[in-house]
This record gives structure tokens, sequence and C-alpha cells, in this order.
């Protein structure tokens, strides 16, 4: 009997999860101002009914999928600074890895979905405290570079400031690639050219032989 009451006060979480990590794809694939309620339940396989008897909104399911993604961002950038076997180049090419996955996970492909990201985020308390955390860890990543010779550039801290701010106004007029965002990267910081694209392929075919960390 025990086990039987377990299951069910279980269930609903199970279900209230799958509904998270279907719109979480949807928001991915179509950006989250062109996802539909109805597409969400209908991936799961449920009535829409029961999307409002765990979620009051279209928003409140937004807000939870900006809550993970943001929590699981903040993970891997501790991760990132934390891992001494890492250069500065190989934490550098990560952290904007990070930030395309954030851009990528809510905008779609549509210069108004990354609009509405931006929006949400930018009200979203979670999302806020994940964000600065984002930040004031790049700048310990900047002092590094300073450290250690990599960045020679005039106002550091400030020029990556700009240069985060640049790269999102850019890509509400045009995504851009990954590799065009490296070579922005590396050519506003007066990194070595091709440094972090390098990086970046090491870390890719690193993970594919080894499997995620």
């Amino acid at each position: 009997m025990a086990g039987d009451r377990m299951r069910v006060t279980k269930e609903p979480e199970i279900r209230r999860a799958e509904l998270i990590e279907a719109a979480r794809q949807l928001f991915d694939k179509n950006g989250i101002k062109n996802t539909q309620v109805s597409q969400i339940v209908e991936k799961v396989g449920v009535a829409k009914g029961l999307f409002y008897y765990y979620f009051k909104s279209k928003d409140e399911i937004v807000n939870e999928v900006v809550d993970l993604v943001m929590s699981e961002l903040k993970e891997a950038s501790l991760k990132i600074l934390a891992d001494t076997q890492l250069t500065f180049y190989q934490k550098t090419s990560e952290f904007v890895a990070l930030y395309m996955h954030m851009i990528d996970q809510f905008s779609g492909d549509e210069e108004e979905n990354l609009d509405s990201m931006l929006e949400i985020i930018s009200h979203n308390p979670i999302a806020q405290d994940a964000n600065e955390l984002l930040q004031a860890q790049l700048e310990r990543l900047i002092r590094q570079g300073v450290r250690e010779g990599h960045l020679t550039i005039a106002y550091p801290e400030e020029t990556v400031r700009v240069l985060i701010f640049g790269l999102l106004a850019q890509s509400r007029k045009r995504l851009l690639s990954m590799e065009q965002v490296i070579t922005i990267v590396e050519q506003t910081m007066h990194l070595p050219t091709g440094s972090l694209k390098d990086e970046m392929v090491w870390q890719k075919e690193h993970r594919a032989l080894n499997g995620p960390q």
C-alpha cells in the first residue's frame, strides 16, 4: 500500500516535468512566441485541461523553463571556472558556447522570438540572478586572461560587456552562427586567430570520445 501511495504522489511531478521538457524542446525549435499550449500537450500526449491543472498559463510554464535553463547555465559556468585543467582559451570558448546556448534555447530562428526571450529574462528573478552570476564569473575569467598575458586590450571588462550586449543586439537583426560569434570575439579581444575556434573543436571532439562529463 505504501508503494501505491508513493506512486500516486510521484506521478503528478513526473507528468509536470514531461510538460516542462516538451515546452523546452518546442521553445528551442520554434521560439517562445511561436509555441502554443496545444503543441505542448500534443507532444506529451495529454489533454489541454491537464496542462492547466499544473500551470495557470503559458507564461507560467515559460518561467519554469527559463528557471531550469538558467540554473543549468549557472551550474555549468561554475564548473568551467573551477576546472583547473582548462586553459584560458578553453574556458573562454566554453563561456561563448553557454551564451549561445541560452539564446538558442528560446529564440528559434526569428528576431521577435529573441526579443521575447530577453523580455522574459529581464522579469524573471532566478534568470536575473543567474545572469548576474555569469557576468561576475566572466569578469573573473577576464582577470585571469589579463594576469596570464592573454588579454592586452585596454578596459578588458568593459570591452567584454559591450561585446556581449553587441552580440545580443546583432542577434536581434540576424542570428549569428557559432563560427561568426567566435571570430567576432577573437577579433574584439585581440586574441590569436583560431585560438577559440580550435579549442571549441577540441572540446566537442573530447566529449564525443569520452561522453558527457
